[in-house]
């Protein structure tokens, strides 16, 4: 089986092939950033099925779709953004499924892929049936007109949020798409520590050292995300991956004055880390936002297994310099499907 997945996010290109390849057997995975360079590549390769972000370039998404259709290849819709209009519009221009990326680990991806190949019979029947009807150029016309209401309320939107916006503060619009390199910061507290301090100065000091910690990373271009009680997700808006790694670097270092410095501290608090980079479509709540970049880096920093670890994945760790990457190591095993690095001194 042949898929072409077209997504700009390169975050995605390690889980899809891990989660595709392990639920099908000859699987063959090609992954192409736009639809225009979909379009070129599709000739020269006989492919199943495409799965398709809704963000493709600069090319409509609908266009997108019904050049495809076309061609005879089945989309399948694999969007961040999961509004009810972009969904209804995408089956109506003819994708045979539109799966939401907030819920792309529930498991069914594949049982929908599945699903499309084995109705493409069906589908091809449907298309050539409404191919042969005469042409309806009212609806054709009314249709360009909602999609069209589409683009204008996007374009509100960023008109009301840049107008709204504080002076010199970088400005999220709902429903656009940014590259964000993400930071996830997690305190690790030993049990002596919890046991040994009443529970103010316990929320005294872990307040204190996130603090810091999020006086750090302004310095370094990056932002406060989101706050919880124990972490932080700073965010980085654009590729500069060098400055987010300082940023890292300078957190631990601080975490280790930190504990010199504390007084009758039984063990020392430790600082995990984790560094990953993808497209991320913008929304007011952020719950509501899904980007394997963002949940990958708390992953790795929860669940890497490495105490007071700093680990990036392989994109974040391709787009540093040499003499950066020296002091990162490629982790023996895989994680979640992606490549790890962990950062070491080197004495």
């Amino acid at each position: 089986m042949n898929i072409l997945v077209v997504d700009p996010d390169r975050a995605l290109q390690e889980y899809y092939t891990h989660l595709l390849e392990a639920e099908f057997r000859d699987v063959t995975l090609s992954f192409r950033a736009s639809a225009q360079e979909a379009l070129e590549f599709i000739p020269a390769h006989a492919f199943d099925i495409v799965l398709t972000e809704s963000r493709v370039g600069d090319m409509d998404l609908f266009e997108f779709i019904q050049k495809l259709k076309k061609l005879d290849l089945p989309c399948l819709v694999v969007s961040s953004d999961n509004s009810e209009r972009l969904i209804v519009e995408s089956i109506l221009a003819g994708a045979v499924d539109f799966i939401s990326k907030n819920n792309i680990k529930l498991g069914h991806l594949p049982y929908a892929i599945a699903r499309a190949l084995l109705g493409h019979e069906r589908w091809l029947a449907a298309r050539d049936a409404v191919a042969a009807l005469p042409p309806r150029p009212e609806y054709e016309k009314i249709d360009r007109k909602v999609r069209e209401f589409m683009r204008a309320e996007r374009m509100e939107l960023r008109r009301k949020a840049l107008a709204e916006a504080p002076p010199r503060e970088t400005v999220f619009i709902e429903g656009e798409t940014y590259f964000i390199i993400y930071l996830y910061v997690q305190l690790q507290f030993p049990d002596s520590f919890r046991t040994n301090v009443d529970e103010r100065r316990f929320l005294a000091t872990q307040n204190r050292t996130l603090t810091r910690f999020a006086e750090i990373v302004p310095r370094y271009g990056g932002n406060v995300w989101t706050r919880k009680e124990d972490a932080i997700f700073f965010a980085f808006l654009g590729e500069d991956y060098s400055s987010a790694l300082l940023a890292a670097i300078e957190i631990r270092a601080s975490m280790k004055i930190f504990n010199l410095t504390m007084e009758n501290l039984p063990e020392p608090i430790q600082v995990a880390q984790g560094i990953a980079a993808g497209q991320t479509v913008y929304k007011e709540d952020h719950s509501q936002i899904y980007c394997e970049a963002l949940n990958l880096s708390a992953h790795l920093a929860i669940y890497g297994d490495m105490p007071n670890g700093l680990l990036l994945t392989s994109q974040v760790t391709e787009q540093l310099t040499p003499r950066a990457r020296k002091y990162l190591f490629k982790s023996p095993a895989k994680f979640e499907g992606h490549q790890i690095y962990h950062f070491e001194e080197i004495a």
